[in-house]
């Protein structure tokens, strides 16, 4: 080509494009727009990226127009993909992020501000025609947008008109959470909540409407009811309660507030730890004591913590009596903070044999399988013993393995390596043991060298 030659389209493009004037170039960009609709989200988006720039020339309508239309251009996006969910019951998960991203657009959008009540109002609408499918798995996320979306009282309203063209228990504590925050409606909000008073967060609700409007007593009441008759979840219940009898020092009612506890079968072992430290606070041995060996009973998870709780409280005859009791009731629930007890006592030989053959349940299978915590702080007890184990830990993780099972073979190896040398003093141990593994492995060039570092 010479170089005279024409210059490539693409330049000569541009050129033409700047040499247009405003009528040519309304007519190019809309028929581009006509053939290609998906260039209108590209117009909108240029023109919100432009409107301070060229502030001059956009009013305010002009950006609640803009953002109006980007709504629904990502909505339309959106929908497509959240509507054959909807048909499916789901979809591939890069159309799911796709779609999700589409809806933070939307979230972006609504914090920005600038957009019509309409255009809200009709975004509630068809997007309420997918929510309510409830087989898409965007239902959070849109109704996310919803409240997201909603700011005056209109818009708020219609919220709640939407919602309870399909209600249930559900929707029903969306629209009391919208009349009790956001609208303020006292009467609307007490009318639904009173004919929805089943569980323990229904009644804990109440309760924090009547706190915030500064009615002690009634909070009180509706609190006392909720701890009998609630339904699953009643621990704020119970834990209101017991800050205004105890600040009251209401001794007869904290004691009934454990009663109610224990006779319903729920929340025993926090009120007993509540009432403990209560007693506790009043110089009460005796009724800590009792409270505390009460509340034992319903442990179901950190008996070491509990174990060292009653230690520290109980005088030295009361635990001495106790002890055995409760050392054996630990070895029974949970093994391995019956092993941390007995390091605590210095039963080391008995967590030695523990760890190499720990007791088995009555269907045969080992109650624990993981003692390296306790094989770390014996190894300069037992060392050789507890190269063993570490041996034993890694070997069982080199044949049939694979590079994440060789991490784990290196770690124990490490460790045995760290007792031949530091406390033993023996690397020519370790060196022979060592290199008899790695020829024993010698095929297996990934596990050589996942561990060429030791």
């Amino acid at each position: 080509m010479t170089e005279n030659s024409i210059q490539p389209e693409k330049f000569l493009l541009y050129v033409r494009l700047r040499e247009l004037n405003t009528s040519d170039f309304y007519d190019l960009v809309s028929t581009l727009l006509i053939k290609k609709p998906e260039l209108h989200q590209l117009v909108l988006e240029w023109f919100k990226e432009k409107q301070e720039s060229i502030s001059e020339t956009i009013t305010d309508d002009d950006v609640v127009s803009i953002n109006d239309g980007l709504l629904f251009e990502y909505w339309e996006d959106a929908r497509s993909i959240i509507s054959e969910f909807n048909e499916l019951g789901g979809g591939p998960e890069d159309d799911e992020e796709e779609a999700f991203g589409y809806l933070e657009k939307i979230s972006e959008l609504i914090k920005e501000g600038g957009m019509s009540t309409t255009a809200k109002l009709e975004f509630l609408d068809e997007a309420f025609e997918e929510y309510n499918l409830k087989n898409s798995g965007f239902e959070d996320g849109l109704l996310d947008l919803f409240f997201e979306i909603c700011q005056t009282k209109e818009e708020w309203e219609y919220l709640v008109k939407k919602l309870d063209e399909h209600p249930s228990d559900w929707r029903k504590e969306q629209i009391m959470k919208i009349q009790r925050e956001y609208l303020h409606d006292d009467s609307a909000y007490l009318q639904e909540r009173m004919q929805i008073l089943n569980s323990g967060m229904d009644y804990w609700d109440l309760v924090e409407y009547y706190v915030e409007k500064g009615d002690q007593v009634k909070a009180l009441e509706i609190a006392e009811t909720g701890i009998l008759k609630g339904e699953g979840w009643v621990t704020k219940l119970f834990e209101f309660l017991w800050e205004y009898y105890s600040n009251k020092g209401d001794t007869a009612n904290l004691e009934r507030l454990v009663q109610t506890a224990l006779s319903r079968d729920t929340e025993q072992k926090n009120m007993l730890d509540r009432l403990f430290e209560y007693y506790r606070s009043k110089g009460d041995y005796e009724q800590a004591k009792s409270a505390l060996l009460k509340s034992f009973e319903f442990t179901r998870a950190k008996y070491y913590e509990e174990y060292k709780k009653q230690k520290e409280f109980l005088k030295v005859s009361d635990w001495k009596s106790i002890e055995p009791e409760i050392f054996n009731r630990i070895k029974e629930k949970d093994f391995h903070d019956y092993l941390r007890i007995c390091l605590d006592k210095g039963m080391k030989e008995t967590v030695l044999k523990s760890i190499f053959n720990p007791p088995k349940n009555r269907f045969g299978y080992l109650f624990e399988d993981n003692f390296d915590e306790f094989a770390d702080k014996l190894a300069n007890d037992f060392p050789d013993k507890i190269i063993e184990y570490y041996w034993q830990k890694a070997y069982q993780n080199i044949p049939n393995g694979n590079r994440k099972t060789y991490s784990v073979a290196a770690k124990y190896l490490g460790k045995a390596r760290d007792i031949y040398i530091n406390i033993l003093n023996n690397e020519a141990g370790w060196i022979k043991r060592f290199s008899d593994l790695k020829y024993e492995f010698k095929r297996r060039p990934a596990f050589l060298e996942t561990v060429s570092g030791l």
